[in-house]
This record gives structure tokens, sequence and C-alpha cells, in this order.
């Protein structure tokens, strides 16, 4: 998926429809109770300068600056949630610790070290080019320091044409699995790497979603349109399917950099 489709899925209407699905403020269905797991994870405090790496509308980014005083730095390749996000900061008063700005996530514009954790909720999958993301946030994360996300998966093999409706309906791009982003993280220098299938969650959370959803069918329909939601609620529809079948699921991640590289060391 390249920025053109990326745009098309997350337009005006789109953000407002996935919002009132998910939540305030959260563009994907973990909202705070994942946000805070990374968080534990990842150790965030008052003193962590934190990247959101695919801020989306910043919820995120207002809980941990909200509950844990962190400074956060929230970067989305889509203008629109960049405008959303800074408004929002603004309204609570928040802009002394979080502040958003459009960026692609492959050509961050940022020095090298310049975070203590960098962070992502379920928001990856729609980068292409995980190698690329997984080496840019390397650069980013000073020594010490944590990469922490989660992320929608690929947790097993789809036919083709499952494929192809479960990454439109999703608007994702090459799926990732545990293991590949492991090795990816490995690649780019983290260790002490921990992991966490999330599935069996994204499961219950999504048959929520879907029951949600079918409250506010008058409320989008008459919003929107009742074609929208139709299409809304097919889309989804399939998404909770591949959930089901476990083709499709997720995971949480963190991994260290290490505060010396051992070639540095002297005997």
């Amino acid at each position: 998926m390249g920025t053109a489709e990326v745009h098309a899925n997350y337009n005006s209407v789109g953000i407002r429809v996935i919002e009132q699905m998910y939540g305030d403020d959260f563009l994907s269905f973990g909202g705070t109770d994942t946000t805070e797991a990374l968080a534990e994870w990842a150790g965030i405090s008052a003193a962590s300068r934190v990247l959101d790496v695919g801020c989306g509308l910043g919820g995120p980014a207002f809980h941990l600056a909200q509950t844990r005083g962190a400074s956060v730095v929230g970067i989305d390749l889509v203008d629109l949630n960049i405008e959303g996000a800074n408004e929002r900061a603004v309204e609570r008063g928040l802009t002394d610790q979080v502040q958003f700005q459009v960026a692609n996530a492959l050509e961050m514009p940022f020095p090298d070290g310049s975070f203590d954790v960098v962070f992502g909720q379920d928001a990856w999958c729609h980068v292409p080019g995980k190698n690329e993301l997984i080496a840019e946030c390397a650069r980013l994360t000073a020594p010490g320091g944590t990469i922490a996300f989660s992320d929608w998966l690929q947790t097993a093999t789809m036919d083709d044409a499952t494929e192809a409706e479960v990454l439109a309906a999703s608007a994702t791009t090459d799926l990732q699995d545990i293991a590949g982003y492991v090795e990816l993280m490995e690649a780019n220098g983290f260790v002490d790497i921990r992991t966490e299938d999330t599935s069996a969650l994204f499961v219950q959370r999504y048959r929520e979603v879907m029951t949600h959803l079918d409250s506010i069918e008058q409320q989008m329909s008459e919003q929107f349109s009742p074609k929208v939601f139709a299409i809304v609620k097919e889309k989804n529809g399939q998404i909770l399917g591949a959930f089901e079948d476990g083709a499709f699921g997720g995971g949480r991640f963190v991994g260290h950099k290490p505060r010396t590289n051992a070639s540095n060391l002297t005997s």
C-alpha cells in the first residue's frame, strides 16, 4: 500500500467512521488498554522522550502524556490526522508535552538517538517495507532505549483471494508475523526482545467492535449514508472472519538497544 492508498482510506469520512467504531482519539481498536500495556513493558515515565510512529489522532500520545507525564512526538503520513491531533492537543492544554507532525515512517526527520522509546500502536501494518521501518526506529532509539509496539499480523497462510480481501478491508500492506518482526528487531541491533501473541484478544475485541457497530447503525446511516454503513459493516465483517479463522491476528513487542556497542568495549 503506497501513499495514495493510505490517503484514500484515511480521508475525512474514513477517519470519522473509524473513530466512531474504535473510540474517541483512536484509529485502532485496542484503545488505552493497549497503550497502557505497551507503556508498562517499555517502562515509560515522566523522564521518557517518546516517538509515536503512526500516531493517528493522538490517542496513545495523550494517554502517555496525561498518565505517565511523558513527552511525546507523534508522526503520521496523513495530514488530516495530524491536523486533528494538534487541534486536540491545544484543546487539552498539552502542547508543552505533545507535538504532532506529518512525516513518512521510512524517512523520519529526526537526528540519530533522539528518543528513549520508539512506540507504535497497531499502525505499522500500513507501512510497506518493514525492514526499513525497523531500521529507522533503531536509528532514532537512544542507546539504552526501547522499541515497543503492537501490530496486526498474519498468523496463518491465506489463499490469494482471501488475503487480497483482508488486506483491502483492513487497509494493510505486507503483513509480518511474530517471528518476522523478531528477526528484523535482532538484525537492527535490539536485544532482550519480548513478544506476546494477542490474537485471541483481537477476536474478542473485534466481536465487541462489531456489536458496537450494530448499535450505531442508525447514527452512522444518518451521518454518512446507509450505503457507507453497509460497506463498513461488510469490510469489518471480513476482518472479524479472518481473526476468527486464525489467519489474521495481533502481537505485542518490546526490545532494547544496548547502551554500548560490543565492538567499542576494551578488555
